[in-house]
């Protein structure tokens, strides 16, 4: 078995994932990644192994496979997720509960599976990858951002509860970043009419954020400095301005970010 540091990050065919590992087995650690499909994504330097977040079956297998082949794990990354963009009314309660069921309960049974090693162990970071959406609801992203809000609340209560094992907890909050991410989100089956002329502007608007975004390699270098982080703070922004963003909940009253958040948005009322 090899002395290095053990990571696991779910999600780590494309995108974030492939970011987070190309940097970490950089830096000398032991990296398995994990897709549904991990026969069809070529790596360098890390192993993948297949996973479904929402199959408890699939969640205790991958795990059993990297404790077989390193013996311990060091660190869990949960980066498993995608984005339902959608308004509040549209989709349906399966899709909301699929939504759920990959973003919220995926990493729930990723950390079950996790914490009994991690506690024999007597140490280990999760790192759960939030988005500023976990602090501001904003359109047309209600469900997604319930699911960042409802991860939020579970790191905060976890972090007190695992730390006398010697495990510590971390949220990463990207704001708006360069990456695939947007591609791969999934609309509502039945979308309504009366949000299409909103849904296009937001489109647009989103499209523009974009291009003047952060790369993804900036979120991957902040998930880099938290395990690197001997007893990290919970919360993590990727930028100067979406840390200002996050602090905008306690030093602004609620008009006044509703205001930003209609400019930066641009929605009439």
């Amino acid at each position: 078995m090899s002395d290095r540091r053990v990571v696991l990050i779910t999600g780590a065919s494309m995108g974030l994932g492939h970011a987070m590992a190309e940097l970490l087995v950089a830096d000398g650690w032991t990296v398995f990644g994990t897709s549904r499909e991990p026969e069809n994504y070529s790596t360098h330097g890390w192993e993948m192994i297949e996973l479904d977040v929402t199959d408890d079956g699939s969640v205790r297998a991958c795990v059993a496979q990297v404790m077989e082949r390193a013996g311990r794990i060091d660190a869990l990354v949960n980066n498993a997720g995608y984005g339902l963009s959608a308004f509040a009314e549209e989709p349906t309660v399966e899709e909301v509960r699929a939504q759920f069921d990959t973003n919220y309960l995926g990493v729930h049974r990723m950390c079950r599976a996790v914490l009994p090693i991690m506690r024999a162990q007597g140490h280990g970071h999760i790192v759960n990858i939030s988005s500023l959406s976990g602090l501001f609801g904003t359109p047309p992203s209600a469900h997604y951002a319930a699911t960042k809000h409802a991860l939020e609340g579970y790191s905060d209560a976890m972090k007190y509860e695992v730390a006398p094992f010697g495990v510590q907890v971390a949220v990463v909050e990207p704001g708006i970043t360069r990456s695939s991410f947007r591609g791969n989100a999934v609309g509502p089956a039945e979308p309504m009419a009366v949000y299409d002329d909103l849904r296009e502007h937001l489109g647009t608007m989103g499209r523009m954020a974009e291009e003047r975004a952060a790369s993804e390699d900036t979120v991957a270098r902040t998930v880099r400095r938290v395990l690197n982080t001997p007893r990290p703070r919970l919360r993590h922004t990727c930028t100067r301005l979406d840390w200002l963003a996050a602090h905008m909940r306690c030093w602004v009253p609620e008009w006044f970010t509703r205001w930003v958040v209609r400019r930066i948005f641009g929605l009439k009322t």
